[in-house]
């Protein structure tokens, strides 16, 4: 009788730890990405600022296509180019969604579209 009860103890304990150490995570307390709208020809903003470590996630507002990377428009001249510190950019997005990064380095970056003119966005990383 009293082996019984110690080894329903130690079962009790052993049931009580396990279930204690699974605990239920909510999604929306997850960290998330920073979200840039694009539209059809354009960032829905101009500059956005994160913080090191993050990612972007680039969503299209519109069923056009963007082809985005490293680099930016100066007038109606491409500049490809890539900083030192900035994440390797090169996606297509077509109405969906599409994260860049993670940006580890502080510092100022640029991205852009190669198929619309002036669509620019510079990246602020904070340390």
């Amino acid at each position: 009788m009293h082996k019984k009860f110690v080894f329903s103890l130690l079962g009790l304990a052993l049931f009580t730890i396990l279930f204690s150490a699974c605990r239920i995570i909510d999604a929306n307390a997850l960290p998330k990405n920073t979200q840039v709208g694009m539209t059809a020809s354009d960032f829905a903003q101009k500059t956005v600022t994160i913080k090191k470590g993050q990612s972007l996630t680039l969503v299209d507002q519109t069923p056009t296509t963007h082809t985005i990377t490293n680099g930016k428009w100066n007038g109606a001249t491409q500049q490809p180019a890539k900083e030192p510190g900035a994440p390797t950019v090169n996606v297509t997005v077509s109405s969906g969604s599409a994260n860049i990064g993670p940006f580890n380095t502080a510092g100022t970056f640029d991205i852009y579209c190669t198929i619309h003119q002036g669509m620019n966005l510079t990246v602020t990383v904070s340390g």
